[in-house]
């Protein structure tokens, strides 16, 4: 990077000097032309001014029209500055990706942000000189701009007087700041109504609420029995809508369900219930002395418990035998069994993964068992 912006410097040092050059020629040409204005008078024929043929205005407009554009420095005088510039143009592609990906995630509610910013590279006195130093792609999101113009952007871009002007009047340094694409992170409840499944078979459409939210009580499904869909049975109604209230008590209900076999996980919405939530980070622990693990989220203290993982363990195992002969969305128990793992105590780890291997063997049996080919005059059970 310090090879490139000294590259750029030594050009930009050129640049300076060649305007630097070009006001002084201008400066003379001026003075030359105005000394002929001063030692000549105005041409009158006949007593009348006639400014067209008049060699000494024609004098005065040439001189009054020597225009000179001013300098601006495209590299910031600060050599830190001038290190942010060059990363953001030779950022490695492998960055790049990954923070237009971050980037575009933060506003994937406003992917046509708006913005009053202005980019370096559109800027035709930096686009000029640092284009040319810019790797990878060119339609990333994630761009190098400005809140502020350019001087060439500006009033003061209008060519100066080259009669009162001094040499220091046409040279500017570098005069944009160094920022990149704004972001307009999403609010947070319109990130939690996103990032929440919804229920779409109308007969548990109705219970999406429960799926949404830990605050409420059982009282609240119970006492809206008679609305929901007569295709359910009450008790399924009542353990479907209960199983997420009170953050602290989903893995308990998940234990009872199991235990019941109240709910059944071939169905899609018992299924997005369930993963929803024990995948969800929950609220963080109120007191952090209130356990050591303080990494771990209230909704997920019982995985801490060996007692309580090792009772889950033997319910999932009874399940699995339970449904070996008739695997259909029991995908779930391998993401149930891949949450304990990934919480649990290392002592229980084994247990875990042999839960999991198992899972994996039934699957794959029943995958075989389904595509194998049916021999002639049968029919597939």
């Amino acid at each position: 990077m310090n090879d490139a912006i000294q590259r750029i410097r030594i050009e930009a040092e050129q640049d300076k000097q060649n305007k630097i050059k070009e006001v002084n020629n201008a400066k003379e040409k001026y003075k030359q032309l105005m000394n002929v204005v001063h030692n000549t008078s105005c041409d009158y024929t006949n007593n009348r001014h006639k400014m067209k043929r008049c060699q000494r205005c024609k004098t005065l407009k040439e001189a009054n029209q020597i225009k000179v554009k001013v300098y601006e420095c495209p590299m910031p005088l600060a050599h830190e500055s001038a290190l942010a510039v060059i990363f953001e143009l030779q950022m490695p592609i492998e960055i790049r990706c990954y923070r237009d990906i971050i980037w575009q995630f933060t506003n994937r509610s406003n992917s046509h942000l708006e913005n009053c910013m202005y980019e370096w590279l559109n800027v035709p006195s930096h686009g000029s000189k640092l284009k040319s130093f810019c790797t990878g792609f060119n339609n990333h999101k994630v761009r190098l701009v400005s809140s502020t113009k350019s001087i060439s952007q500006t009033h003061y871009s209008t060519p100066p007087s080259i009669a009162h002007t001094s040499i220091e009047g046409f040279l500017f340094e570098n005069s944009l700041k160094i920022q990149i694409s704004p972001t307009k992170p999403i609010g947070f409840e319109d990130e939690v109504r996103i990032l929440t499944p919804q229920l779409d078979h109308p007969d548990y459409k109705q219970l999406q609420f429960t799926v949404s939210t830990t605050q409420f009580v059982q009282n609240d499904v119970i006492a809206q029995l008679s609305n929901y869909s007569t295709r359910l049975k009450p008790s399924q109604i009542i353990e479907f809508g209960s199983f997420r209230s009170g953050h602290r008590l989903q893995w308990w209900n998940l234990l009872t369900i199991l235990e019941m076999d109240s709910l059944s996980f071939a169905e899609e919405s018992v299924a997005i219930l369930i993963i929803h939530s024990i995948l969800q980070y929950g609220p963080l622990i109120s007191e952090s002395k209130t356990f050591s693990e303080s990494w771990c989220p209230e909704s997920h203290q019982q995985l801490l418990e060996d007692h309580f993982v090792n009772e889950l363990i033997v319910r999932l195992n009874h399940h699995l035998d339970d449904c070996q002969l008739n695997w259909q969305n029991e995908l779930v128990l391998v993401v149930i069994t891949m949450r304990i793992l990934s919480i649990c105590n290392t002592n229980m780890e084994n247990k875990t993964v042999n839960l999991i291997l198992k899972c994996r063997k039934i699957g794959e049996k029943s995958q075989v068992e389904k595509y194998r080919p049916v021999p002639a005059g049968k029919h597939r059970k």
